[in-house]
This record gives C-alpha cells, sequence and structure tokens, in this order.
C-alpha cells in the first residue's frame, strides 16, 4: 500500500471530528425530516412510508455494484470522494422540489434512492481508510469521543430543525425553509468533502486486497449454520416489523396531527433510549447473554405497534417510543455480534452487502403488504390501528420461532461507524464496524 498525500496524524483526527459533526448535524436536520418533508409536499401517508423504504434498497442493490471491479480500481480516497460529491448533489433535486413544489413520488423516491445509493458506498471505503490511518492503540478512545460528537451533533439537527419548522409552519412558511434546511444539508455535505479531500491520508490498494464473495457462495455457506438461521429469522422479522413501521411517521404526523416541535421531541427520545442502552449494553452484557439479549429485544418490538394502538395520547406515545428504543439497541447489538463472530475481515464487505440486501429486500416486502391490507380494510374500519394490531400479532408469531444462536467468545467493542445509530426505526443495513479484539490473557 502506498501513500498519496502526506498528513499528520493530528491533522486527520481534527478532520474526522469535523466531518462527524458536519455529518451528523446532517443526518439530524435533513435526513430525519425526509418523511415529514414528502406529507409537506402533499404525498400521500402510505406513499411517503414507502419512500422511506424504497430508497434503501435501491441504495443496497446499487451498492452490490459499487464492490465490483469497476470501483475498486479508485484508491479509498477517491472513492470516498466519489460517492459524497454524488449524495451531495442528490440534494439539490430536493431543493428544487421545494421551491418548485414538485411533489412526484417517483421523483422524490428516486432521488432519495440516489441519495442512499451514495450514502452505503461510501461506508466500505471510509471504513477501510480509517483502519489505515488511525493507530490500534488510539483507536478505542478515539472513535469512542468521535461517537459521542456525532450523537450530540444529530441531537442539535434534529431540535434545530424541529423548531424551525414548528416557528415556519406558524407562520405559513413551512416549505421555504425546508428549502433553507436542505440548502444548509448540502453545505454540510460539501464541508464534509473539504475535510476529507484536504486532510486524509490516501491509500491504493493491491491488486486482490478486497475479495469479492459471491452471492451464491453466500448463500451455501449458510446453509445448515447457526449464521444462516439467524438471516432467515430476521428477513421474515423485518417483513413483520416494517408491515407497520414506515407508516408510524405518517400516523403521527397526519392522524394525530403532531406538530413539529412534538414530532422532534418523540424522535429525539426514542433516539436517546437507544443511545443509552447501546452503551450500558456495551459495557454490561456478557457473552453468554447475547442470544438472550436478542429474544427479549425482539419480543419488545413486537409489542410495540399494539401500544401504539392502545392509547394515542402523547406522553404515553412517548414513554413507548423511549422503550423501543432501546429495544432496538438490543436488537442492533447483539445482531451486529452474531453476525460478525463467523467472518473473514476480507469478505466482510460483500457479507454485509449481502446481509443488507436480505434485510432490505423483507423491509420493502412488509411495506408493500402493509400498504395492501390498508387498502383493502373495509370502510368504517380504521386503518392504522388495524394495523398496528395485525402488526404485532405477525411479530409475535414469529417470535415464538425464533431460533437460539450462541455467541462464543469475549464481547468486542464495536468503536467505528462513519455514521451513528439511525435516528428513525433501524434500516437493516449494518455499517463495517472495526471491532477491537479481545486481548488473550496469557496463563
Amino acid at each position: 500500500m502506498s501513500k498519496t498525500a502526506s498528513v499528520s496524524t493530528k491533522e486527520h483526527v481534527r478532520a474526522s471530528f469535523k466531518d462527524a459533526t458536519f455529518t451528523s448535524l446532517n443526518i439530524g436536520m435533513c435526513e430525519s425530516y425526509f418523511c415529514a418533508y414528502m406529507l409537506a409536499l402533499g404525498i400521500p401517508g402510505v406513499i411517503a412510508g414507502l419512500g422511506t423504504v424504497i430508497p434503501q434498497f435501491i441504495g443496497v442493490i446499487f451498492q452490490l455494484f459499487s464492490i465490483r471491479s469497476f470501483f475498486t480500481r479508485f484508491s479509498l480516497k477517491k472513492r470516498l470522494m466519489l460517492f459524497l460529491t454524488l449524495q451531495a448533489f442528490s440534494m439539490v433535486p430536493l431543493i428544487m422540489a421545494g421551491i418548485f413544489k414538485i411533489n412526484s413520488p417517483v421523483f422524490i423516491i428516486s432521488i432519495l434512492g440516489i441519495y442512499w445509493a451514495c450514502l452505503l458506498s461510501l461506508n466500505p471505503p471510509w471504513n477501510r481508510l480509517m483502519g489505515h490511518t488511525i493507530p490500534t492503540r488510539f483507536r478505542l478512545r478515539f472513535f469512542s469521543i468521535r461517537s459521542q460528537f456525532s450523537q450530540f451533533s444529530v441531537f442539535v439537527g434534529l431540535i434545530t430543525s424541529g423548531l424551525i419548522l414548528y416557528w415556519a409552519r406558524g407562520h405559513g412558511l413551512e416549505m421555504p425553509f425546508y428549502v433553507g434546511i436542505f440548502i444548509i444539508g448540502f453545505g454540510l455535505k460539501c464541508l464534509s468533502w473539504f475535510q476529507i479531500k484536504n486532510h486524509h491520508i490516501d491509500y491504493t490498494l493491491e491488486p486482490g486486497s478486497e475479495p469479492r464473495l459471491r452471492l451464491r457462495d453466500f448463500l451455501k455457506r449458510l446453509r445448515q449454520t447457526d449464521q444462516g438461521k439467524l438471516i432467515t429469522f430476521l428477513f421474515l422479522f423485518y417483513v413483520s416489523v416494517y408491515f407497520a413501521a414506515p407508516y408510524f411517521n405518517p400516523f403521527m404526523l397526519k392522524r394525530l396531527q403532531f406538530n413539529y416541535l412534538e414530532y422532534m421531541a418523540i424522535t429525539s427520545i426514542s433516539y436517546f433510549g437507544r443511545v443509552l442502552m447501546f452503551r450500558i449494553l456495551q459495557k454490561k452484557a456478557k457473552a453468554r447473554h447475547v442470544d438472550k439479549i436478542l429474544l427479549f429485544s425482539t419480543i419488545g418490538i413486537s409489542t410495540s405497534p399494539l401500544l401504539w394502538a392502545l392509547s394515542q395520547n402523547y406522553w404515553w406515545i412517548a414513554g413507548v417510543e423511549f422503550m423501543s428504543g432501546c429495544y432496538w439497541a438490543g436488537f442492533e447489538l447483539s445482531t451486529i455480534l452474531l453476525y460478525f463472530q463467523k467472518i473473514d475481515d476480507r469478505e466482510r464487505t460483500s457479507v454485509i452487502t449481502y446481509i443488507a440486501l436480505l434485510n432490505t429486500t423483507g423491509m420493502l416486502l412488509g411495506s408493500l403488504l402493509g400498504a395492501s391490507f390498508m387498502k383493502v380494510l373495509p370502510p368504517g374500519w380504521d386503518q392504522y390501528l388495524t394495523l398496528f394490531t395485525v402488526a404485532t400479532l405477525l411479530r409475535i408469531g414469529l417470535v415464538m420461532f425464533a431460533p437460539q444462536v450462541n455467541f462464543k467468545g469475549q464481547i468486542p467493542k464495536l468503536i467505528a461507524s462513519r455514521r451513528v445509530l439511525n435516528v428513525m426505526v433501524p434500516s437493516g443495513l449494518l455499517s463495517r464496524p472495526l471491532l477491537e479484539k479481545s486481548k488473550k490473557k496469557k496463563k
């Protein structure tokens, strides 16, 4: 591997913190409000719900091509800058849609598909770049602090946009301020691009250093293995989860008429629950408890839709969403550990992409089934509440058949991901976490 630039470690660290801040502010300010933006444009609630899932599926399909030979000809830094550039400019059509009030679902979902395609494709080169440039002995502390910066920035972004949009709607200026927020998001992406271009070391990988595992071989490996049983179960679980999950935001904003302040608070509470529980579990969880954490989390997640249906009181929903965030933290931690315990590091990019493909296929299938279910309900039936009740029954029925997958070894520290935990309902998309390998004790 050859260095193509000379950048001091201190400059790289500073640039990485700035990149984390800009990226996370964009997540909080813009990404967290994509569904609300579609509703503000006049797109129907069911379509807006699908608009949070279809772009992720498009993104994973594109990622399948991004790990192939054409893109691997570029150095890590060039690949990262290419996808970051395309992602930044994908926000321009979103800005234009607000200016000219373009409410075509196909147009908006297509643009969000490009956004997610670039987002997913830049994660593998970023993780490998960081793996080469941050000394191993500093990684845990560095990424721990970086993660805290990121999480704080997400909260700042969420609150900022929520307050701005709350004021703007009250003064009849909702769409102009959405345009302004997305312009700021475009600027944040440009600032991230600048930090990577000027302050990151580049590496050119040697031919053959990124072996690509074929999908057919990946599926063969999963037969009769614990990982295969887990991935099959989680595919079906994502189908049941996304039978209702994409329609919770339209339910809050359209059916319950939550204002942006209330919407922002609910979203922040759920995210806070996930961040808090994720940290607690990383510190306190034992290897022998991983399968139990997964089971308990899936049971908790399964009951959430029924709790949404039981009461539409604001504080009740806030409490439900806090607990839901805690359950999703346990779900994410346990599935990541169980996914990665037997994966060759050199093949991890391919494996993550294939797992994401299966998960997002389940998400898309569940979303389409949920939309179809609401469409065929008889007149007079409450679409959302009926959907949430049936979704709970589907989830609980599936959890009864959850496989038991044991985690072997010590729990490693998940220390690196360009993105922090997703703000909205987890997407089934896995970043490529750098794991701190546990040191074996000398006898």
